[in-house]
């Protein structure tokens, strides 16, 4: 049993450190990250984590990880025995939306290009989507900054010019195929994506849902032993 393990926006392999990651799984950096460069796009990034992975048969993503997981799935709906999906986003429905959401992105893109790394990361800590991590010791918030300085603003820039939320197709359709064992975790607090996990657990015949209490978006860092749990479990009958 190999699994494929992918980080999010701003992470890397460093995001797993609290996990009980099994000692044969392949981390892979993601394009834009650290000195991985960027991919084209969506689906190239889903073709290029494809191949590095060719005899992964167990599948974890979280947040920009979980959305590349997603393309995966819908590309090779019966290449992995099982998944665990954390908080991802399955692709907003209408190009409108999706045009919408590059323009945000674009700001933090300028915010990069212009003002730098630092300057980026402050702000992106101050997203709503984090602040149920003011609740976690400092000495944990502080490792998680590092880990996101230790990027380049250049190669952030790329990764939300290229694969971004708003550069992602809606998987939907797709998704609907996918007969494997999928888990999705979310954080009970982070209602937005258990709103999402329960529309894909309805599209996904074998998909089912677990929530973490107390807990927003980011699994890995605020319960890596509930992350850790599904990574032991056997396969979903």
């Amino acid at each position: 049993m190999s699994w494929l393990m992918l980080h999010g926006f701003t992470g890397s392999q460093v995001s797993f450190a609290r996990l009980a990651v099994p000692p044969s799984a392949l981390v892979p950096t993601l394009g834009g990250h650290l000195d991985q460069p960027a991919s084209a796009d969506f689906w190239g990034e889903v073709e290029r984590l494809a191949a590095l992975a060719s005899a992964a048969t167990q599948l974890f993503g979280y947040s920009l990880g979980g959305r590349l997981a997603l393309g995966l799935l819908a590309r090779y709906p019966e290449r992995f025995e099982r998944a665990v999906v954390v908080s991802a986003h399955p692709g907003l429905h209408t190009e409108e939306q999706r045009r919408q959401r590059r323009k945000h992105d674009g700001r933090f893109v300028c915010l990069l290009r212009k003002r730098g790394l630092i300057e980026f990361v402050s702000a992106w800590e101050e997203l709503p989507l984090w602040q149920t991590q003011q609740a976690l010791p400092e000495a944990g918030r502080a490792a998680k900054r590092r880990e996101r300085l230790g990027h380049t603003a250049e190669g952030l820039a790329r990764s939300l010019d290229s694969v971004g939320l708003g550069r992602m197709p809606d998987l939907r359709a797709q998704l609907a195929s996918v007969a494997i064992p999928v888990d999705f975790l979310a954080g009970a607090e982070d209602t937005q994506f258990v709103a999402l996990a329960e529309e894909l657990c309805r599209i996904m015949p074998r998909a089912r849902l677990s929530v973490a209490a107390g807990a927003g978006h980011d699994l890995l860092l605020e319960r890596p032993e509930f992350c850790s749990e599904f990574l032991s479990r056997g396969t979903l009958r």
